[in-house]
């Protein structure tokens, strides 16, 4: 313990050594403040007893309430259909899933392309729903968004070519 505090008394001693010593937390933690920097992260408690989308994929078919190839790149003469498969977690009542398909040429305050709703309920808190549109004409970048009880769940992007 006399070590110890010989050391101190000796470093303070130092006016050099007493600006390090204060400095060094202070440049510590600003050097962890830049404004180049970039990441993050977020959590939340997922056991709220509201559903939950646990997969959602777009698919150029459903068999046997599966989705098969999945894919977000569909071809004239090639595909018939565009696919939204979606897997629910924790349904415990009645809920509405919409689902609003929007056009390359539709612009945010157009109204969609294709819109449908489906009232889905479970004995078992899970289910399985898919919607689809025939494969469009119009060539491009489409979006497809889902909602719940009219709030916004996710969405997906996929291209016509």
């Amino acid at each position: 313990m006399h070590q110890a505090y010989a050391f101190i008394r000796i470093s303070l001693a130092s006016p050099y050594a007493t600006l390090g010593i204060v400095l060094l937390p202070l440049m510590i933690a600003l050097s962890g403040c830049s404004e180049t920097s970039s990441g993050g992260s977020g959590f939340t408690d997922v056991g709220r007893d509201e559903p939950t989308i646990v997969d959602s994929v777009l698919a150029i078919e459903v068999f046997e309430d599966r989705p098969d190839g999945i894919t977000t790149s569909f071809v004239a003469g090639v595909n018939e259909r565009v696919y939204l498969w979606i897997l629910w977690a924790s349904v415990a009542k009645q809920h509405t899933v919409e689902v609003s398909w929007y056009s390359p040429d539709d612009d945010l305050e157009d109204p969609p392309f294709w819109s449908e709703q489906q009232t889905l309920t479970s004995t078992t808190g899970e289910k399985i729903t898919w919607f689809y549109i025939d494969l469009p004409d119009d060539t491009g970048e489409w979006l497809v968004d889902i909602y719940l009880d009219d709030l916004f769940e996710r969405s997906h992007i996929f291209w016509v070519e």
